[in-house]
């Protein structure tokens, strides 16, 4: 973890010193170079992006790390949620497609894998190496402003809507999205998830959630990241970058699935990025070391416009 932590700041620190008109030729010598390497010790895959773009998403200096995390990120879906086959899947900041190519080897051709993130370039790397391949695997650059990911993009993420039809997914899928999200912009996510979720269908999410027991630890800093500051009735890592990473209160949480039409299905299961003296992905159930919190829309909304609609294009 902390070799791909330095190489991540060395790669940013990077990125701010190249002229501007440089940066794709370098970048793509980079990735060149790094791809280079990884067919050289047959770690190379065309599912996988080249390095640069794995750190954009994470902690993922290891191509074979990168793949098996998703893995068990999927197989976890398939248990927990009685995912099938022929589903109709939605990945919410789906960033390089890491979750997209594990699902190319479970879902059939009847089954549909979309995608959206807010960074234009992993988008496109998607566009160009999965869904060139797979007829049934769609990625969308959503024109949501980001200061790290798309400083340029028009919509706030608390005012998007998602560039889907109404009742069309079986399952979305946000993981590690919410601690990276201020409570109003959480609250439109939330509220979008129902809209697009059929009746019955199940929304996974990942949070870090902030309770009567997970409080006390977060503020004497036994938590990772630690989140020394208090912000908006949450715990951010840095007041100046606060979507660098946020926990949100459990009671919030739940009110707004409540407000949603979703029925968290009991029990959350906490995760062990609070309290614990191994607190990595890679040892936790399922590749998740955040809360899971896994729900149903119920058949009747309190949300405006969910007839079904067609299915995108």
């Amino acid at each position: 973890m902390a070799s791909e932590n330095l190489v991540g700041r060395l790669l940013e620190h990077a990125r701010r010193l190249t002229p501007e008109a440089a940066a794709p030729f370098i970048a793509r010598a980079f990735d060149a170079g790094t791809d280079l390497v990884e067919r050289i010790v047959r770690v190379w895959d065309p599912l996988t992006p080249p390095l640069r773009l794995r750190l954009h998403i994470g902690p993922f200096l290891n191509s074979r790390v990168y793949r098996l995390s998703a893995e068990r990120n999927v197989l976890a879906l398939r248990e927990l949620c009685d995912l099938e086959t022929t589903a109709h899947v939605l990945d919410i900041g789906c960033g390089c497609g890491r979750m997209a190519a594990a699902f190319t080897r479970f879902l059939n051709r009847s089954g549909t894998y979309d995608g959206f993130d807010a960074a234009r370039e992993p988008i496109e790397w998607c566009q160009e190496n999965i869904a060139s391949r797979f007829s049934n695997f769609r990625f969308r650059c959503s024109d949501t402003f980001s200061p790290r990911y798309n400083p340029g993009g028009r919509v706030r993420a608390a005012d998007l809507t998602f560039p889907y039809g109404d009742n069309r997914f079986d399952l979305t899928f946000a993981a590690s999205v919410y601690t990276h999200m201020m409570p109003k912009e959480v609250a439109n996510f939330v509220g979008e998830t129902a809209r697009v979720l059929r009746p019955g269908g199940l929304n996974f999410a990942t949070f870090c959630l902030l309770n009567d027991r997970t409080l006390p630890l977060v503020a004497a800093g036994n938590s990772s990241p630690q989140l020394p500051h208090s912000l908006e009735d949450c715990r951010v890592r840095d007041l100046s970058d606060p979507a660098s990473f946020i926990a949100q209160r459990e009671t919030s949480i739940r009110a707004l699935y409540s407000k949603a039409a979703l029925r968290i299905i009991e029990p959350i299961r906490y995760g062990t990025w609070v309290g614990s003296a191994d607190r990595s992905e890679m040892s936790s159930p399922y590749g998740f070391n955040q809360d899971i919190v896994i729900a149903v829309k119920l058949c009747s909304s309190n949300r405006e416009s969910l007839s079904v609609g067609p299915a995108p294009e």
